[in-house]
């Protein structure tokens, strides 16, 4: 597992964080055990939909709201789910950490594409790519990893030229703007 920072949709903390991967890990681990790890995924997926809505967060984060009918709103809207999953939401209610479910689910799907190989870029270029130049990109990233790779691309036209890729937390800087940078380096140290 990389250590990469996750992002955020609430302002959630580094504590946080961190218990997100825990309930993440667990629910890897279990999927692992019981063999049904896209189950698990579109389970968690749903749960973290349900909970990030708007009127259902505010209910769950509202400390005047009894354990109560959290649950019940938890049982009639999730209670489709496989019951390890739903149980995983009954937790996350009990042990007010509904705001984690996000991430909960970024951080799941994260895990299982690090073990099916699969490798997710962030490409920065100074103009947008065409679909030729993000395939031709996405084919070289593919052999670098030996696996599959997941592409996001991203424009900053003070890059003047090239490419930055960010790979887990690995960083490939082939821009014009960092050529000049070295030169610009080399230049000053030759004198």
């Amino acid at each position: 597992m990389t250590n990469e920072p996750t992002a955020h949709t609430d302002g959630a903390g580094e504590g946080e964080n961190l218990a997100a991967k825990r309930y993440a890990v667990a629910a890897f681990e279990l999927a692992q055990e019981n063999n049904d790890s896209d189950a698990w995924l579109n389970a968690v997926r749903q749960i973290a939909e349900f909970m990030g809505d708007p009127e259902v967060k505010r209910v769950l984060e509202n400390a005047r709201v009894s354990q109560e009918p959290k649950q019940r709103l938890i049982d009639a809207a999730l209670g489709d789910l496989p019951a390890l999953p739903l149980n995983l939401a009954r937790l996350l209610v009990r042990k007010n950490r509904t705001a984690l479910a996000v991430d909960i689910a970024t951080q799941l799907g994260q895990l299982l594409e690090q073990q099916r190989g699969v490798s997710r870029a962030r490409a920065t270029t100074a103009v947008p790519l065409g679909d030729a130049e993000r395939e031709a990109l996405s084919q070289r990233l593919a052999q670098h990893t030996g696996g599959e790779v997941v592409l996001e691309t991203a424009v900053d036209p003070a890059l003047l030229g090239g490419v930055v890729v960010q790979i887990g937390d690995r960083l490939i800087d082939a821009s014009t703007r960092s050529k000049l940078r070295a030169l610009r380096d080399n230049l000053t140290r030759a004198f």
